[in-house]
């Protein structure tokens, strides 16, 4: 099959992490709710598009950037930080979305605006999540466990519909990093003694999710014992990095009063 080798593209998509940004202490989640999701292993190849595989990137580059100004809304009116966190790792899923874009020279809906879309389904969806968590922290944190929900259902869809190597990796990050804050939300909803029920995805296929613990993906080298952290992650057997070297060992990078 012929292929793209795009220095350009991989350099990006490799640099987004795919998780929380910021690591700002909850009162409803546990610090292991909040570590960070993998960054992605290089990517050297990029196999041409077939059909309707264009449609799916540009569908994910608006659902990313909608997840990112709901949350962002939310942020502004509840004093809890996990809005804005989850808002940070939207803007690396948005990115990813776009360096694909940037990679395939497809025309990027994104209008680049808060809260405006190009696509009319996401833009009336956009309004509706916005009213439905405008009454109380509680309802915005179950209208952010629904957003990943919807987003994880969209993701598997189009991960299922795929043969792209490219497409596959990147798409099963986003993936990794929505059942991630939806296991967040979920938590945090608890707090509130509030039990969410899932209204996108099957019962059985949300308890596996919520059951399951935090993924923390491929944290090779950056992130074990957090080195060129100073040492503010707990990296498990690995010893703290000094001098912005690398720590050493098996950590899984959890990030910490970060």
């Amino acid at each position: 099959m012929k292929t793209k080798n795009m220095i350009f593209g991989l350099m990006l998509v490799a640099s987004a992490a795919f998780g929380f940004i910021s690591c700002n202490n909850s009162p409803a989640v546990d610090n292991e709710l909040i570590e960070k999701s993998a960054t992605m292993d290089l990517i050297t190849n990029f196999p041409v598009l077939v059909s309707g595989e264009d449609a799916g990137i540009l569908l994910m580059r608006e659902e990313e950037k909608m997840a990112h100004d709901v949350y962002t809304v939310f942020g502004n009116s509840y004093d809890l930080p996990i809005f804005n966190n989850i808002a940070n790792s939207e803007t690396n899923h948005y990115n990813a979305m776009g360096t694909l874009i940037s990679t395939y020279q497809l025309t990027d809906p994104s209008t680049g605006i808060a809260g405006t879309f190009t696509n009319i389904t996401i833009s009336n969806l956009y309004a509706q999540l916005v009213e439905a968590g405008s009454g109380s922290v509680e309802e915005a944190l179950k209208t952010g466990a629904y957003i990943e929900e919807y987003d994880i259902v969209d993701l598997e869809k189009l991960i299922a519909a795929t043969r792209n190597t490219a497409l596959q990796q990147i798409y099963g990050n986003l993936l990794r990093g929505s059942r991630n804050h939806l296991r967040a939300f979920v938590a945090t909803l608890k707090t509130y003694q509030v039990t969410y029920v899932p209204e996108v995805m099957s019962a059985e296929d949300f308890e596996t999710i919520i059951s399951n613990p935090m993924e923390p993906g491929n944290q090779n080298g950056m992130m074990n014992g957090n080195g060129n952290k100073n040492g503010k992650g707990k990296g498990g057997n690995g010893n703290k990095g000094a001098g912005g070297q690398k720590g050493q060992g098996t950590g899984t990078g959890v990030c910490i009063n970060g």
